[in-house]
């Protein structure tokens, strides 16, 4: 689902980071990347929404398996959770938005950040699967709806799998209606190709497992090359540095010590 740029008010929360990147097979060598902050709605009763299945946390290995066709790969850190009544359901129809939320965060920011994504996983949002930003680095995946999606009853089916790459396409400017595959006035935000990762949520073919992605299996949520070009060009992509320095590998293993000696004592 697509969102255009809108503004509204609002609370301020602490920081713990998690990094992680998958490794996954690439259709062009990767050499852009763009890491995603993550939030995690609670609410009173100390329920969380879903961080996604297990082995594939945020859905992680389908993103990049998707995203690799483009020669990008997506990264995650977790920045904290937030405990919320009013957040943890939403809806953009009653009570309070996606708009809202955003701005409980970032007050002033929502859908004006071109340099950083913030995912925000919710347990239900009324009437998506996801939203996403157009040209900007927003998005809400609504998990509940996600991991309930029961693909038809194919096996080995963990959820709506690709709703994090498809939002993150909008994030990346994806929405031109001068694209060829693209609906014009009936909807301009969208890909009229079902096969494609940027057609709507309701005509979208989604895989059953990121075996079903292009270049393999049925050849799902397919990045044509018109906008691979347009999505590469995002703000929010930074450049990969393929050889690290040796002294930077160096000081990252003494960092990840660190951490773990700072974990431990934290433990006891």
């Amino acid at each position: 689902m697509l969102k255009y740029l809108r503004m509204k008010t609002g609370l301020a929360l602490a920081v713990s980071c998690l990094t992680f990147a998958p490794v996954v097979a690439s259709a062009m060598p990767i050499s852009k990347t763009v890491n995603v902050s993550v939030y995690q709605l609670c609410n009173s009763l100390n329920e969380c929404a879903s961080m996604g299945p297990a082995g594939d946390v945020y859905y992680a290995a389908s993103t990049n398996k998707i995203w690799a066709q483009a020669g990008i790969s997506v990264t995650f850190s977790f920045i904290s959770q937030i405990a919320s009544d009013a957040f943890y359901d939403i809806s953009d129809t009653v009570g309070d938005t996606f708009d809202d939320l955003y701005n409980s965060v970032f007050p002033g920011l929502a859908g004006l950040n071109h340099s950083t994504v913030d995912m925000f996983l919710v347990n239900s949002y009324d009437g998506a699967y996801g939203v996403g930003y157009s040209g900007a680095g927003g998005l809400i995946m609504s998990m509940a709806d996600i991991l309930g999606f029961d693909c038809g009853g194919a096996p080995g089916c963990t959820g709506r799998i690709d709703t994090l790459a498809h939002e993150l396409g909008h994030n990346f400017g994806l929405v031109p209606e001068d694209f060829v595959d693209y609906a014009g006035a009936s909807d301009p935000g969208h890909s009229l190709d079902p096969n494609n990762l940027m057609a709507s949520g309701a005509i979208r073919n989604v895989p059953t497992t990121p075996d079903d992605v292009n270049p393999d299996g049925l050849g799902l949520d397919r990045l044509p090359q018109t906008h691979i070009d347009f999505a590469r060009m995002s703000s929010l992509l930074r450049d990969v540095n393929t050889v690290p320095e040796p002294g930077s590998l160096e000081l990252l293993g003494l960092t990840l010590v660190g951490v773990a000696a700072v974990r431990r004592r934290r433990t006891r």
